[in-house]
């Protein structure tokens, strides 16, 4: 007989499967869509929340839906500066400033980012949590 290997010994789950059930949910951007594309969304962050398992808090952010009568609430990764009541801006005619998410092609060189998306629906995996803060590349 060989010797039984540590997967094999852990077994599908117990005491060794990660703790998910409190967790907050996935920490994305919203979908590009024309206002996006074209000018600009205003979203006001709601509440700052810490997600277990995670280094950076989340917050959540509150958008108008452009086409129908909703609320969109997405979960961002919070930055340093962001407070609750706080508005928000994403797109490509965005300004520059804390907790406002534009194109790296709009950003001036030396800019301090925080996260960013190498492609679309990406979640941003480049620089990930705000702990691992990064510089514009240009």
């Amino acid at each position: 007989m060989g010797r039984v290997i540590r997967s094999q010994r852990k077994g599908p789950g117990g005491i060794f499967t990660a703790h998910v059930k409190r967790r907050k949910g996935a920490a994305k951007l919203r979908t590009i869509d024309y206002a996006e594309r074209h000018g600009y969304i205003k979203g006001v962050v709601k509440e700052i929340i810490h997600d277990p398992g995670r280094g950076a808090p989340l917050a959540k952010v509150h958008f108008r839906d452009p086409y129908k009568f909703k609320i969109n609430k997405e979960t961002i990764l919070a930055v340093e500066g962001m407070y609750t009541g706080q508005f928000v801006y994403f797109g490509k005619k965005a300004l520059l400033s804390i907790g406002n998410c534009l194109p790296i092609s709009q950003l001036p060189e030396g800019t301090i980012i925080c996260n960013v998306e190498a492609l679309e629906e990406e979640a941003g995996v480049a620089v990930e949590e705000e702990e691992e803060a990064g510089e514009d590349p240009l």
